[in-house]
């Protein structure tokens, strides 16, 4: 037996007590919630992690007769719960996969924010997340806006997108349009748990006035059931969790070495141990037995950039998206690529006119810089980069050509690494 000490005191536990919870096929959130219950029977849980009934879900439509934003799709179960406690005014956290349609939350608070004219603020973790769901949602609503520390547009809009600092900026101002705020969208809200800027959602939670509604959606968040009570706990409000762990998208992992591709982890998250070993084998094969100096090692990675690019053309894997955590090697991988031709002359003449425009809006000095002239000679080529270096106008350039499939090959660092939505 174990003594499990708690908020209330202790008492023991035994080891055949945990072990049922543990491996029982019981909702992982509802097994949290009994060795919460094991630890302090009289705690009281912020976090709500029982699901409706079978009745309520199958007949939806009773309980939620007016839709305040309608989507062209059946929802799913987990969807449909999340829309009836956003109709009741219910702060929810969403965890669930990347493409399984955690948005619909986000858009379904904008929905009622039209409806009951006031306003849904969505925050996330990156600018180029900020971007894309601006775009995004100017195609679905009416009135929407953005602020980051790069642009405002319209930002009295209903539907306002903001970085996670620029609403905690608001907050310590007092600004006057948190009053009329309904709804607050954390997208990404593991991000909570970064070490440099985790404090930044720590504070912006803490200091929301009461009367806002909380929507956080993450697909990364292993605790989920204890975070969502320290929000519970925190604004005195039930946090009520829902999410699926189903992967819409399978996702598998690849060694690539010397134009051979070595799946080591299949869809079902199986790790595949001989592809590992037949992978490791050749690259020990492959080392040179005599040493190498940095300089030989640096020309050699950027020979391999231009192989890998005729593999991933050759077994039409294209677009791709190569990260990197370094400015200056993704600038000199794709510099590396300058004989690499990926567009067609139609793809060329649109691209052409679509960098055109945009740096338009830029004064005829400024057009000639050194790093837009070198950018758009790359992405006629549909070669690009996306760093934090770049000006934030060549950033939104490259995000949106890359949308339309007009850039095959993208090097980017840790500033397109999280939840954009980008066909690769």
């Amino acid at each position: 037996e174990e003594a499990v000490a708690g908020v209330g005191g202790s008492r023991k536990v035994g080891m055949a007590e945990l072990d049922e919870l543990l491996v029982s096929d019981a909702n992982k959130w509802e097994r949290q919630v009994a060795v919460a219950r094991m630890v302090d029977p009289n705690r009281e849980m912020w976090a709500v992690t029982h699901r409706l009934p079978d009745s309520v879900i199958s007949n939806f439509k009773d309980h939620v007769p007016k839709m305040a934003h309608e989507f062209p799709f059946e929802l799913d179960v987990w969807q449909k719960e999340a829309v009836y406690h956003l109709e009741r005014g219910n702060s929810i956290f969403v965890s669930a996969h990347t493409s399984a349609g955690k948005t619909v939350t986000a858009e379904y608070a904008i929905g009622l924010a039209f409806e009951h004219r006031t306003k849904c603020i969505y925050t996330s973790p990156i600018k180029t997340l900020s971007n894309q769901k601006f775009r995004d949602f100017k195609n679905v609503f009416s009135d929407v806006g953005i602020i980051t520390g790069d642009v405002s547009i319209n930002p009295t809009a209903t539907c306002l997108i903001m970085t996670t600092e620029v609403l905690r900026s608001m907050l310590f101002k007092g600004a006057d349009l948190i009053r009329d705020v309904e709804w607050v969208v954390f997208d990404e809200v593991h991000y909570v748990n970064d070490a440099e800027r985790g404090h930044v959602w720590e504070e912006v939670i803490i200091m929301l006035p009461p009367h806002v509604g909380l929507i956080m959606l993450s697909a990364t968040v292993p605790n989920s059931f204890e975070f969502a009570d320290w929000i519970g706990r925190t604004k005195k409000k039930k946090i009520y969790l829902m999410g699926t762990t189903k992967r819409p998208i399978p996702l598998e992992h690849h060694l690539y070495f010397k134009n051979s591709l070595y799946k080591i982890l299949d869809k079902d998250g199986k790790f595949l141990s001989k592809n590992y070993s037949d992978a490791s084998g050749d690259a020990k094969k492959g080392k040179d037995k005599k040493g190498t100096t940095s300089h030989m090692q640096n020309r050699r990675e950027l020979t391999a950039w231009s192989q890998l690019l005729d593999y991933l053309k050759k077994n039409n894997l294209l677009p791709t998206i190569v990260f990197s955590f370094s400015k200056r090697k993704c600038e000199d991988a794709a510099t590396s690529l300058a004989s690499s031709d990926l567009n067609t002359a139609s793809e060329k003449s649109e691209v052409h006119v679509f960098v055109e425009h945009s740096f338009n809006r830029l004064t005829p000095g400024d057009r000639k810089l050194p790093q837009l002239l070198r950018l758009k000679e790359m992405l006629k080529r549909g070669i690009g980069v996306h760093h934090a270096g770049l000006l934030p106008i060549a950033k939104e350039v490259v995000e949106m050509l890359f949308g339309r499939g007009l850039i095959k090959i993208l090097f980017a660092t840790e500033t397109f690494a999280m939840g954009v939505n980008m066909p690769a």
